[in-house]
């Protein structure tokens, strides 16, 4: 009996071990907003914005919103808030590594799939799961174009 219980110990162990090991799963939105979130809470939350329209999105997009961002938009479908898009500022890649913030989201998402297919200049990094696909792009030797972008599947 005892040696059963020590050997249920040792699975419960490692059972929580490994699952600390693993990122956690992808957010359903962006930053806590949930997809199809209301046009106007994501304007009372992230405020000094201008709404504009793209075919049939409405778009919502800050320039220079912080330090690390040159650019965040929103993007909004009837049914609410449906993709995210932030441009890192320039400065702010140089400073911290491209590498440094690659290491940071395959922290929060996992090691993703690296795609070089869509431009030869750009490498891309894809997370997705049945609600959301996040991508993260940057072309080495133009830090202007590191992307993260966030849709809804």
């Amino acid at each position: 009996m005892k040696k059963s219980f020590a050997i249920s110990i040792i699975l419960a162990t490692l059972l929580v071990s490994a699952t600390a090991a693993f990122p956690a799963g992808l957010f359903a939105g962006y930053a806590g907003m949930k997809w199809g979130t209301d046009l106007h809470k994501v304007m009372n939350k992230y405020r000094n914005g201008n709404l504009g329209k793209l075919g049939d999105q409405v778009i919502y997009k800050q320039v220079k919103p912080n330090r690390e961002m040159s650019q965040r938009t929103f993007g909004f479908k009837e049914s609410g808030l449906n993709a995210v898009s932030v441009t890192f500022n320039a400065a702010y890649v140089k400073k911290t590594g491209i590498e440094n913030l690659l290491a940071k989201h395959k922290k929060s998402y996992g090691e993703g799939v690296m795609d070089r297919s869509a431009a030869p200049h750009m490498i891309t990094y894809v997370w997705e799961d049945g609600n959301s696909r996040i991508t993260f792009a940057y072309s080495p030797r133009r830090p202007e174009m590191t992307v993260l972008m966030y849709q809804q599947k």
